[in-house]
C-alpha cells in the first residue's frame, strides 16, 4: 500500500498493490499494521449498485464517529466526502475522486466527514471498512444535490431517506 496525501488533513488515497499469477489477482485491502492505517475495522459493508445509485452522504457524531476505508471491488464510482470538522482548514470543502476496479485506489475517510459514493457503472461493488459500530441515532448527512457536483449526465437513484437530508449550507450553519 502506498499513501498519497491530500489537502484534507488525515484523508488519504491509498494505492493498493495487486498481485497476479496464473490463478488470477490477489489484493490486500486492509492491514492494521500500516502506520497511516491506525484504526481497527469494527464493521464492513458491501454495496451492489446500479449506475446512478447514490449512497450517502452520511457520517456519525460523537463517540460513534467513524473512519472509513473505501475500496471499489468492481465497476466505477465517484467517491465524495465533505469535511465537517469545525476546526479544520478545509471545513465545508468537498473531496471527490473516481475509484474503480482498475486503478486500485482506496480512500481513507477520517472522522468528522460526511461520505458517500455515486455508482458510475452498473454492477458497481464497493466495500466499506468502518472503525466504529453504526448507530442510527448519531447519524447525520448532507444531500448530494446541494453539492453542485459536475457529474456525468445520468438519472440519480437516491433513497427516500437520503432525499430528505439537509443541504450543505444548512449543515454548515448548524455546526458553526
Amino acid at each position: 500500500m502506498k499513501n498519497n496525501s491530500t489537502k484534507f488533513d488525515k484523508l488519504k488515497i491509498l494505492k493498493i498493490k495487486k498481485f497476479n499469477d496464473t490463478r488470477g489477482d490477489f489484493i490486500k485491502i486492509y492491514n492494521k499494521k500500516k502506520p497511516f492505517l491506525n484504526f481497527i475495522c469494527t464493521e464492513s459493508y458491501l454495496s451492489f449498485s446500479k449506475k446512478g445509485s447514490v449512497r450517502g452522504l452520511h457520517g456519525q457524531s460523537g463517540k460513534y464517529s467513524q473512519e472509513k476505508l473505501i475500496y471499489c471491488v468492481q465497476g466505477k464510482a465517484l467517491d465524495i466526502a465533505v469535511d465537517l470538522r469545525k476546526k479544520s482548514n478545509t471545513f465545508g470543502l468537498v473531496f471527490k475522486r473516481i475509484i474503480n476496479s482498475k486503478n486500485h485506489n482506496a480512500i481513507l475517510i477520517p472522522r468528522g466527514f460526511a461520505h458517500g459514493v455515486l455508482a458510475l457503472e452498473n454492477n458497481t461493488i464497493i466495500i466499506n471498512f468502518c472503525s466504529n459500530i453504526y448507530n442510527p441515532k448519531k447519524e447525520f448527512g448532507v444531500n448530494i444535490k446541494s453539492l453542485n457536483l459536475k457529474i456525468p449526465s445520468m438519472k440519480l437513484i437516491i433513497s427516500s431517506k437520503d432525499k430528505k437530508l439537509p443541504n450543505l449550507k444548512d449543515v454548515i450553519k448548524k455546526i458553526k
